[in-house]
């Protein structure tokens, strides 16, 4: 209880200076940046799994409150979108990996692992089985979401403070324990069918439908939205727990590399396909970004970007790598462990 409670201040304190100093995405960015700094110098902290799980379902509400019936509409221009995302899926794997292994001198199934964007809990288990360097693959993978969430707010421009006005004027108790409920079921139904992302997937379908049939609406108070992102923000710094301290600046030079030409090539990609989709540029890269559903979603809202296109083709990334990648890391991790042997 203890390291939860020093977890959440110290991501409290971040948000709060971040905010007053007017910072973009104040409540995430200045989460992750002072938690991450708190990680660094040593200090236990710690967020239990289902605090997380309840602050991305909150999110998960707000977020799909903000979709429209005219986003959804926009919608069918997703199919074109779905051929940039493989593309996307290849080249920035791609490009990070060979970085990894070219300048890092990283063996390439850590480079692969590191490298692959999103779905992060199915990438740390075909790493394991397939015997990757754990401290490696967490290393590539926290430090590009970091820098996305750290970057991308003074990138795109854009702050949260018009976007936490989450419950009317007239809210009353019942509305806020009505919208709560109807997470609460979202979030188990969400388990049992299997949605990827429950958590955050089951609440933002429940949120959109609120809000697009007008039947219910969603009331979720500002401390309660702020509190939210405050814990998605020190969810992404404390993936750097798991990274060994030896040879960590290596690690870190090379994992900032291997982003670098990972997001030039999402960049690149997202470029063509604005074009292409007739939609800002800001709303593609963030689809296309090589980051968690959670917090790319919770971006787009941040940042006043389409949800509904972000959480679509961020969802279609997780099952697209749920069926190709563990098949696909294995018969790799086979060949190149086979090649090192006859070749030792």
């Amino acid at each position: 209880m203890a390291l939860t409670l020093l977890a959440i201040g110290i991501g409290a304190l971040g948000a709060f200076l971040f905010n007053t100093i007017g910072m973009p995405a104040a409540f995430l960015t200045g989460s992750a940046a002072a938690v991450a700094i708190a990680i660094l110098v040593g200090l236990p902290i710690d967020l239990p799994n289902p605090v997380r799980a309840g602050s991305f379902s909150v999110l998960g509400t707000v977020m799909g409150s903000s979709i429209s019936p005219e986003a959804l509409q926009q919608l069918a221009t997703a199919p074109i979108a779905l051929v940039g995302l493989v593309m996307v899926i290849a080249g920035t794997t791609a490009a990070s990996a060979a970085m990894l292994c070219w300048l890092g001198g990283w063996d390439r199934l850590s480079a692969l692992c590191g490298s692959i964007p999103g779905n992060l809990p199915l990438v740390l288990a075909v790493s394991t089985d397939g015997g990757a360097r754990m401290d490696r693959v967490v290393m590539a993978q926290s430090l590009r979401l970091f820098i996305l969430v750290a970057i991308i707010p003074f990138a795109l421009g854009g702050s949260e403070q018009g976007g936490l006005h989450m419950a009317p004027p007239d809210t009353t108790a019942f509305d806020v324990v009505f919208t709560l409920a109807l997470t609460a079921v979202a979030v188990f139904v969400a388990y049992k069918i299997r949605i990827p992302a429950p958590a955050l997937m089951g609440p933002l379908i429940i949120g959109a439908a609120m809000s697009i049939t007008g039947l219910a609406r969603v009331a979720i108070p500002d401390w309660m939205a702020a509190f939210a992102l405050i814990m998605l923000g020190a969810s992404v710094a404390l993936r750097f727990r798991g990274v060994e301290r030896d040879g960590l600046m290596r690690m870190f030079l090379a994992s900032l590399a291997g982003f670098v030409a990972a997001a030039l090539t999402s960049l690149a990609v997202a470029t063509v396909f604005a074009e292409v989709l007739g939609r800002p540029l800001g709303t593609v890269f963030l689809a296309y970004a090589p980051g968690g559903i959670d917090t790319m979603i919770a971006l787009s809202f941040l940042l006043n970007y389409d949800v509904a296109f972000v959480a679509l083709i961020h969802t279609a990334r997780m099952i697209l790598l749920s069926l190709s990648l563990p098949p696909i890391v294995s018969a790799l991790g086979r060949r190149w462990r086979s090649e090192s042997s006859v070749g030792g």
